[in-house]
């Protein structure tokens, strides 16, 4: 008899790539390390940032006996992921269901047995070969046209002598190229500008612990820090290139719109601190971006490249 399994997963992010280490003596001549900040008058506290192993937010796992196995699907995230699976190189098995590829959607913080292979004759000798790939988000969903977002940041807070202004709109130039980022804007503001929630959502992910920013795509373009949010009507709002370990949400809260998610920094693939924002939806098993609109004092608007906030 001879069992072959194989798991492939592709297009969900992975989390934890960093993380300040604390090491400080206490009154009694101990040592601590922590990954949790001291208080700020905690005496020699010395800071270490390390990289830590990055998982994936959607896993399988095999249940049952080789000549009946079923694959169930977990989903650590916030909210749906779409994975769509299929057997390879199968011979004396049958699949349930029959017909593949199966896509199903994983609700978030849940499981789904996915896929069950059954030997037809075990004593003959079977084999096959199993693979998924995932992508946030589910599938079915269909964008809200009357959704309108607030801006992620607080207009009342702006720095007249440092205002706020859009420097990449839809159809950026510089790296708004891909069907995820065509309708995301980059919106420059001070690193360590509280970052509001733009609508009510629950959190999908939170990506806490990268640092560094260049153009290198290739080294910075996944290590950008983001919250990404799950709204009602299926829709992701990401908000990336924030400071390290600032995030003030965790993994399946919900937010409402107004809230602080955490804040501006310069992280991942980046020239210069800003806040990327952007609407996506899973389109077929692959994340696109959605045009959207800011709705602020005077109306609704689209946001183009070189509005500014903060001058009077």
């Amino acid at each position: 008899m001879v069992l072959l399994t194989t798991a492939l997963l592709a297009a969900v992010a992975v989390v934890a790539e960093a993380k300040h280490i604390y090491q400080y003596t206490d009154a009694h001549g101990i040592v601590h390390f922590t990954d949790v900040k001291p208080a700020d008058n905690t005496v020699g506290v010395k800071s270490t940032l390390v990289r830590t192993e990055s998982r994936s937010l959607l896993r399988s796992r095999e249940e049952g006996p080789d000549e009946d196995r079923t694959i169930v699907l977990v989903n650590e995230s916030g909210g749906p992921i779409t994975a769509e699976l299929e057997v390879e190189d199968a011979n004396n098995v049958r699949s349930e269901p029959a017909v593949l590829p199966e896509r199903v959607v994983v609700a978030g913080r849940s499981e789904v047995r996915a896929l069950r292979v059954v030997a037809v004759n075990p004593a003959a000798g079977f084999r096959y070969r199993y693979k998924y790939s995932a992508v946030y988000g589910d599938y079915h969903a269909i964008p809200d046209p009357a959704a309108r977002y607030r801006l992620p940041f607080a207009t009342d807070k702006v720095d007249l002598f440092n205002p706020i202004r859009i420097s990449q709109g839809f159809d950026g130039e510089f790296s708004h190229h891909e069907p995820s980022s065509r309708y995301a804007v980059d919106i420059m503001m001070p690193e360590g500008t509280p970052v509001l929630a733009a609508r009510d959502g629950v959190v999908m992910s939170v990506d806490d612990d990268y640092f560094g920013n260049g153009l290198d795509i290739h080294e910075y373009g996944s290590r950008a820090n983001n919250v990404r949010i799950v709204h009602a009507d299926g829709t992701m709002a990401v908000y990336a290139h924030l400071q390290l370990e600032s995030a003030r949400v965790s993994v399946g809260d919900t937010v409402r719109a107004g809230q602080v998610l955490a804040l501006s920094g310069d992280t991942g693939y980046s020239n210069g601190p800003h806040l990327h924002f952007g609407i996506q939806r899973n389109l077929d098993m692959a994340l696109v971006s959605v045009p959207f609109q800011f709705t602020g004092p005077s109306g609704d608007f689209t946001p183009t490249q070189g509005m500014t906030f903060g001058v009077p």
